[in-house]
């Protein structure tokens, strides 16, 4: 397996707030039967995953990062950025991996988790899992959009650098 050389931190705390909300909602009713305990520790670490993702881990490791704006006239506005061509080189293989890998995981892994719990009739913990549904996905979504955008702008820039060596060449 290879690791991490240039973002090991933002690459556990990546993994790891993700790996502990999924175990906590998995063992919690082990160590406590008192729901409010659980929802508090739950909506602790989905907070953290989607805190680390959004403003951490998206960074570092894949170069994008996203953001809501709400304007003064009420209206909302989604913002896209990447790094561009010459930051992409510094973006690590394995660490782009493990991003996407995670954060496509995430949502169906939880809705699985969510038919489960409707099934067992543990409504309550619903309100948990449509948290961590709402979460992950806004992640996702917001890291999907984002790489389009970069995908966009490469292709931009490439169209940019054909057409000034056609025109070189033609010189």
């Amino acid at each position: 397996m290879a690791w991490s050389k240039l973002n090991p931190c933002a690459l556990v705390s990546h993994v790891l707030f993700k790996t502990g909300a999924l175990l906590t909602y998995l063992f919690c009713e082990f160590f406590s039967d008192n729901f409010v305990v659980n929802f508090v520790v739950l909506s602790l670490f989905l907070a953290c995953d989607f805190w680390t993702v959004k403003n951490v881990s998206g960074r570092f490791l894949v170069g994008l990062r996203w953001w809501h704006e709400v304007n003064e006239d009420g209206s909302s506005q989604w913002k896209f950025e990447s790094l561009d061509e010459e930051g992409l080189k510094t973006v690590d293989s394995f660490e782009k991996r493990v991003f996407w890998t995670t954060t496509y995981a995430t949502p169906p892994i939880w809705l699985v988790f969510g038919i489960i719990t409707f099934v067992r009739f543990h409504f309550t913990y619903l309100i948990i899992v449509f948290l961590a549904l709402t979460l992950s996905c806004s992640n996702l979504f917001g890291y999907v959009k984002a790489s389009r955008d970069q995908s966009k702008q490469l292709s931009d820039m490439l169209g940019t650098a054909k057409a000034f060596s056609a025109v070189r060449n033609l010189i």
